[in-house]
C-alpha cells in the first residue's frame, strides 16, 4: 500500500510511463497472441500420418508410343486398368496398402462438397470417395480409439465414415453419430448409414482441427470399372504405404518397374511423389508467409525490448541522487534494489489492468488474425505470457543502472547532483 501511495504521489512523472506501458502491452499481446495461435495450430495432431506414403501420378500413352493400344483394339476400360495396376502394386513385397480415391488425399487442394441432413441439421462436409484401404494408408483413427480397422470395415460393409466434428459445435442434442442415417439434400432417395466415425482431420498444418468435416463414401470396383474418360488419370488418386524400414530409394525402384511390370494398357506411372515433398510444396506459401511475419514480429519485439529497457534505464539512472540519499539515511542496498523492482512491476500491473480489458475486447470482436477460436483460456495464456515478457524487460532495464547506482557512495552522488 505504501508503494502504491508513492507511485501515486509521483503521478506526474509516472503518468507518461504508465501510458507507454499500456500501449506497449497491447501491442506485445497482439504479437504474442498471433505467435501462440500459429504455433499451437501447427503442432496440433492433423489426424493422419504420411510417414512412408507415396502418391502415384498416372498418365496415358499417346499414339506416338510404340506400346500404344488403339481404342478399337483395347478391350478394357481405364477403370479396369487402374484396378489391375493397384492389384500389381499390392503384390510388391515392400507395399503395405494401396488406396484409390478422388479429391480425398491429404494436401490436395481440390475438393468436392455434399449437402447432408442429419435429423434436422443440415451440414456441408467434404465428399471423399475412396477405397477402404485409404484409412490404412493414411492411418486415420477411429474416434473410439480402435485405430483404422473399424473405418476400413465400415466402407467394406457399404456404409459411410464421417469425422466426429460433423455436428455443429453449439449443438445441444444427442451428439451420437455411429449408426445414424444421413440424407443427401440434393437427392432425398440417397440415404447413408454411418458405420464409422473418425477423429478430427485437418486440411493442412496451418488450419485448425475443426476446419475439415468430411464424409467418406466407398469407391467400389464396379463403379471404378466404368470409368473410361481420358481425363480420369489426373482425377484418380492412387496412394500407397510401404512397410517400415523400406529403403528411401523406393520411388526410384517403382519407376524402374513402371515400364516393365506396372504398365497396364495405355496406363502408366508418370511420377512417384514422396508425401513429405507433397506436404512441403502444398504449404510453401504458408511457410513463406509465417516466416515473413515472424521476422516482422521479431523486429517489433526488439524495438519493444529496447524501448522498455531504455526507458527504465534512463529513469533509474536519473534517480542516482535519490538512491544515494536513501542509503545515507539508512536504507540497505538490497532494500533499494527491491524497491526499484517493485515500482517497475507496480507500474506494469497498473497498466496491465486496462490493457486486459482492451485485449479481451479485441479478441472478442474477432479483430485478430488466425483460425483458432477465441476463448478465455487462449486469452489468459497469451496475457500471462505478455505480462511475463514485459516484466523481464522492465527488470532488465532496471538491473544494470540500479546495480551501479546503489554501489555509489552517497557523498559522491550528492556532489554530482
Amino acid at each position: 500500500m505504501q508503494l502504491l501511495k508513492q507511485v501515486w504521489n509521483e503521478r506526474r512523472s509516472n503518468g507518461w510511463l504508465w501510458a507507454e506501458l499500456l500501449i506497449v502491452f497491447v501491442v506485445l499481446w497482439f504479437v504474442v497472441d498471433w505467435t501462440y495461435v500459429t504455433a499451437r495450430t501447427y503442432y496440433e495432431p492433423v489426424g493422419f500420418d504420411i510417414t512412408d506414403t507415396y502418391y502415384l501420378e498416372l498418365s496415358l500413352k499417346n499414339n506416338k508410343s510404340d506400346s500404344y493400344i488403339p481404342k478399337d483394339k483395347k478391350n478394357t476400360t481405364l477403370g479396369q486398368d487402374i484396378t489391375e495396376l493397384t492389384n500389381r502394386l499390392r503384390r510388391l513385397p515392400e507395399v503395405e496398402a494401396v488406396s484409390v480415391s478422388s479429391n480425398a488425399r491429404p494436401y490436395i487442394g481440390s475438393n468436392s462438397g455434399m449437402m447432408l441432413r442429419i435429423d434436422t441439421i443440415v451440414r456441408n462436409p467434404l465428399r471423399r470417395p475412396m477405397t477402404p484401404d485409404f484409412f490404412q494408408v493414411f492411418r486415420y483413427q477411429s474416434a473410439d480409439g480402435r485405430g483404422y480397422q473399424p473405418l476400413v470395415q465400415a466402407l467394406k460393409n457399404g456404409n459411410v465414415v464421417v469425422s466426429e466434428n460433423l455436428w455443429p459445435d453449439d449443438f445441444k442434442g444427442d451428439r451420437t453419430l455411429l449408426g445414424r442415417e444421413v440424407v443427401n439434400v440434393d437427392d432425398s432417395t440417397e440415404v447413408f448409414k454411418i458405420g464409422g466415425v473418425s477423429t478430427k482431420v485437418r486440411y493442412n498444418d496451418f488450419w485448425p482441427n475443426y476446419s475439415d468435416r468430411y464424409i467418406a463414401i466407398a469407391f467400389p470396383e464396379k463403379e471404378m470399372s466404368g470409368l473410361n474418360g481420358e481425363f480420369y488419370p489426373s482425377n484418380i488418386e492412387v496412394c500407397l504405404r510401404v512397410k517400415p524400414g523400406t529403403a528411401k530409394d523406393f520411388s526410384e525402384h517403382l519407376m524402374n518397374l513402371s515400364a516393365s511390370q506396372l504398365s497396364v494398357g495405355n496406363l502408366f506411372i508418370l511420377k512417384v511423389h514422396d508425401y513429405e515433398n507433397i506436404r512441403n510444396d502444398f504449404q510453401q506459401g504458408s511457410y513463406n508467409q509465417v516466416q515473413v511475419r515472424f521476422w516482422m514480429m521479431g523486429f517489433l519485439l526488439m524495438n519493444i525490448l529496447l524501448g522498455i529497457v531504455g526507458t527504465f534505464w534512463f529513469r533509474t539512472q536519473h534517480r542516482r541522487s535519490e538512491l544515494a540519499l536513501r542509503v545515507a539515511v539508512g536504507s540497505s542496498r538490497m532494500q533499494l534494489w527491491n524497491r526499484l523492482n517493485s515500482e517497475g512491476l507496480m507500474l506494469l500491473s497498473l497498466a496491465a489492468l486496462p490493457a486486459a480489458i482492451i485485449c479481451y475486447n479485441i479478441g472478442y470482436l474477432d479483430l485478430m488474425d488466425g483460425y483458432m477460436e477465441w476463448g478465455i483460456v487462449r486469452f489468459l495464456i497469451t496475457f500471462a505470457i505478455s505480462y511475463f515478457l514485459m516484466a523481464l524487460m522492465i527488470l532488465a532495464g532496471i538491473w544494470f543502472p540500479a546495480r551501479q547506482a546503489i554501489r555509489i557512495q552517497p557523498a559522491e552522488a550528492l556532489r554530482e547532483e
